[in-house]
């Protein structure tokens, strides 16, 4: 019997992509500017859980969920400055002038 046990998806990877691909759209709409950070926070925060869990064992996790998780945290973070940036420019009444 083989010893080796076949690598699974990293927890957490596709909720990870789905937050930080929503984050993006969300930025950009004036009512959702509060979600889009609040989701872009947590894929940040997954990504980085996930990029640490995959470091400390690895071969367990498949590549396409560490790509996910990986790609899920950086738009996230861009999602999240895009958020900061419209929820700046919405308060001061930038973009209404």
């Amino acid at each position: 019997m083989n010893s080796e046990k076949a690598p699974v998806r990293l927890p957490l990877s596709t909720v990870t992509l789905v937050f930080g691909a929503l984050s993006l759209p969300f930025a950009f709409a004036r009512h959702l500017v509060s979600l889009a950070v609040v989701l872009g926070v947590l894929a940040i925060a997954f990504g980085v859980w996930g990029r640490r869990r995959a470091e400390r064992h690895l071969l367990r996790y498949t590549d396409s969920s560490i790509r996910h998780a990986r790609t899920g945290q950086w738009m996230g973070l861009v999602g999240l400055a895009f958020a900061l940036v419209m929820w700046v420019l919405w308060r001061t009444n930038i973009l209404l002038q």
